[in-house]
């Protein structure tokens, strides 16, 4: 299994001090990892930050995940939180190299992303249900980063580089708006368990027709921030229209903080 030219230069442009060490080690790791579970390796999977394998194995199919970013323990940790609850895959291992990390968790099938879903058939009750699961739920580590700190970086920085495509910062009047809305939303935020990246390439089918979360942030937040930026994304993606509104009243969230919440995330450009 070779790491791809794009993630490798991908890689190489976010963290240039420590990429080159990472990507001499994930061969020899996958191998010695894939021989402990004794697993087939099967092919790489797209992603942009991280070298993803999927293998079969005799426990089920398996996903191999390495990563040379720091905050990849964060994000290990709340995807175990989210596997516990069954709203994300099952890990089966977290552990730390001298370059960075890997998860091995079983493998989401058929794993159709929501971003591929058919809009007519959009079952609003089968996407709350992640989300609600996660309401009221503790931050599984209190030393987990704040949403809204990270939000904040975004909305004051004027050279924000990692942007979704097609994007540009957005202008200085939108984003002084969306800090005075952040300022609220922070005041009256009790952090909690959040997934902090619910784009509809993260959420994916699992075989009884439910959304499982995968590749969560690694941060404390609240689940009315995932909801916004669900139904902004399927709104712009798929132009499924009223999906926060929806959310809302099946998740019995505030509507008012949803609203809030989509206009910091479209201001920071998420």
């Amino acid at each position: 299994m070779k790491v791809p030219d794009k993630l490798a230069n991908s890689v190489r442009a976010r963290w240039h001090d420590r990429a080159d060490a990472w990507l001499t080690s994930v061969g020899p790791e996958l191998d010695e990892l894939t021989r402990q579970h004794s697993a087939t390796p099967q092919r790489v999977l797209p992603a942009r930050y991280a070298f993803v394998v999927c293998a079969t194995s005799p426990h089920g199919p398996l996903i191999f995940r390495a990563s040379p970013d720091p905050a990849a323990l964060d994000q290990a940790t709340v995807a175990e939180t989210l596997g516990r609850l069954d709203v994300g895959p099952k890990i089966h291992l977290t552990t730390s190299t001298d370059t960075g990390s890997w998860t091995v968790m079983e493998q989401v099938v058929p794993g159709t992303p929501l971003a591929d879903a058919n809009p007519a058939t959009l079952d609003i009750e089968a996407l709350a249900r992640p989300l609600r699961a996660m309401a009221s739920q503790p931050a599984p580590s209190a030393d987990l980063p704040l949403i809204t700190d990270w939000l904040r970086d975004r909305l004051t920085n004027d050279n924000l580089t990692e942007l979704p495509v097609g994007e540009q910062v957005a202008p200085k009047a939108e984003r002084a708006h969306a800090l005075e809305l952040l300022d609220d939303l922070t005041a009256d935020m009790r952090p909690g368990l959040c997934h902090g990246d619910v784009s509809p390439w993260n959420v994916l089918e699992d075989p009884n027709n439910r959304w499982k979360l995968i590749d969560p942030r690694g941060m404390q937040g609240e689940p009315e921030y995932d909801a916004a930026v669900m139904a902004y994304k399927l709104e712009y993606l798929l132009a499924v229209g009223e999906v926060g509104a929806d959310l809302s009243e099946t998740c019995r969230f505030d509507p008012r903080r949803i609203v809030a919440w989509s206009m910091v995330a479209r201001a920071a450009r998420i």
